[in-house]
């Protein structure tokens, strides 16, 4: 009698269990990625040129009150928090892109570690029946899915205040829901809620309640849960915690340079989303995009996970129903208004860039990843779709990191330009100009604030003495005005450009 023969079996766990392995895999992969190419590339123009010259010059000056955009001149436009980091972060490591961007970065490590946190305790919620390998998998997904949205990758590897504001709204949201809506009594949750409120007036101010706090007061009436929410918080000594962490520096802001609260707290949170094309912008210009635009940076910012959001959210027999099912957790309900809420007020302003969608991004993602894991963990063609989805972001985020950032930050900086004057200036001396109304921040941050703008270039032109060399930052388009000026002299200049990338140049101009 011959033997029956055996065929090898895959167990669900056995399956779920590579998933895991995968996604672990994928995600330390991401974040490796991230790491090692902080300082591949260099500052961009116009915001991250100028945050890097505020942290330099801050660790220059030992001013840590009132962040300045130019020596003796405030920056009213943000508090200083990501300033602080950063200034702390050159000096352990010194004045490099890698080091001013570490913070950012650090940052992300934070919302991904709350990210798994909330997650987690959704899967385990009773209300929402899952897979053993849909909650083993849920947590693991919404991180992944997180760190490989556009605008996280991007985010938190950049100088700039977003990241720091993310970490904080990341700790109120996750705070509430574990305190109030899972019970639990760690002073990390119930007065992590408060801390991490008073530290986001430190990252960007008010808007920072749009993230947490207007969902709060949504959500407590919706679900019926006022008592939970006075109880498991403790509103007078966690408010006071607030307090004491904003309150001295905004304080102190004031007296150093008066008109700040009115600029920052008036300008910046009202006539800024309120009033388009608003002209008391001190920094930059008023943007006046088509009302509805941050729906648009939404979809940008969550790159190829898009796709799988607008899949599960496509209208479909039934629809109305399976959505009042999801919704009747408290637990969705909370995530569901951090998520939502703030890109509802946000449509009717014009005044909006893409990062204010980055907020968003933790609730989406958590949301996102625990339906995706669901769908992932049971047999079928979802499970082939998420790991496509999660190798399809990882590769356009490598190619991205390594091959377009530093061709787009070079081309948008005066990196390369000012390398070659700080190459020759040894040799052949000779000052560096502006010609422009406002010198870049990259040339600035750069030039580490040697180089000086001048409107008219021509008294300049005229003082050369023979044998002497004038250097000339300009925008590119500018040089066939640089070089009809020169040939216009009445004593002959000799015109030659250094370093020339897409956008920016320097020229020396030698009298004979």
């Amino acid at each position: 009698m011959a033997a029956a023969s055996t065929a090898p079996t895959v167990s669900p766990a056995d399956g779920v269990d590579t998933r895991r392995r995968w996604l672990m895999a994928a995600l330390a992969f991401v974040l490796l990625l991230r790491l090692f190419t902080l300082g591949s590339y260099p500052l961009m123009d116009t915001s991250e040129a100028r945050y890097g010259e505020i942290v330099r010059i801050m660790q220059l000056s030992g001013n840590w009150v009132t962040p300045q955009e130019t020596v003796g001149t405030p920056f009213w436009a943000k508090p200083p928090l990501y300033a602080w980091l950063a200034t702390v972060s050159i000096e352990l490591f010194g004045l490099r892109e890698w080091a001013l961007r570490l913070p950012s970065l650090l940052c992300g490590l934070g919302v991904l570690l709350l990210c798994h946190s909330w997650s987690a305790a959704l899967a385990r919620r009773p209300a929402l029946p899952s897979s053993a390998g849909g909650q083993a998998l849920a947590p693991l997904l919404s991180c992944l899915v997180l760190a490989t949205t556009v605008l996280f990758f991007i985010g938190f590897g950049a100088v700039m205040t977003d990241p720091a504001l993310c970490l904080c709204t990341a700790w109120m949201m996750v705070s509430f829901q574990r305190a109030v809506i899972d019970g639990s009594a760690r002073t990390v949750w119930r007065y992590g809620f408060f801390a991490a409120a008073g530290f986001a007036m430190l990252a960007k101010g008010p808007v920072a309640m749009l993230y947490a706090g207007l969902p709060l007061l949504v959500w407590v009436p919706w679900c019926g849960r006022w008592r939970e929410a006075w109880q498991l918080l403790p509103w007078v000594r966690g408010s006071l915690l607030s307090v004491i962490l904003f309150v001295p520096w905004y304080v102190w802001a004031e007296a150093r340079t008066p008109g700040f609260l009115n600029y920052f707290l008036v300008g910046e949170h009202l006539m800024r989303y309120l009033r388009p094309g608003w002209t008391g912008d001190r920094y930059g210009t008023a943007h006046q995009e088509p009302i509805g635009t941050v729906w648009a940076y939404l979809a940008g910012a969550m790159g190829l996970w898009t796709i799988a959001l607008a899949a599960l959210l496509r209208p479909a027999s039934g629809w109305l129903g399976r959505a009042q099912d999801f919704l009747r957790d408290d637990a969705t309900r909370w995530a569901v208004l951090t998520a939502l809420l703030p890109l509802l007020v946000f449509t009717f302003a014009r005044n909006v860039i893409w990062t204010y969608a980055m907020p968003s991004l933790l609730p989406l993602s958590v949301l996102l990843g625990r339906e995706l894991a669901r769908r992932a963990s049971m047999p079928g063609r979802w499970g082939r779709a998420v790991m496509l989805l999660a190798a399809g972001s990882i590769v356009v985020l490598t190619v991205g990191v390594i091959a377009w950032a530093p061709m787009r930050a070079g081309g948008s900086s005066f990196a390369l330009p000012v390398a070659a004057w700080q190459a020759r200036v040894g040799s052949e001396p000779g000052p560096l100009l502006f010609w422009g109304v406002k010198t870049p921040a990259s040339l600035r941050f750069y030039s580490r604030g040697q180089a000086r703008t001048t409107p008219d270039l021509q008294p300049q032109l005229a003082g050369l003495s023979p044998g002497d060399r004038l250097y000339v930052a300009i925008d590119a388009e500018r040089l066939p005005a640089l070089r009809q000026l020169a040939y216009t002299q009445p004593q002959p200049l000799d015109l030659q450009v250094v370093e020339q990338v897409k956008h920016a140049l320097i020229a020396v101009v030698v009298r004979r």
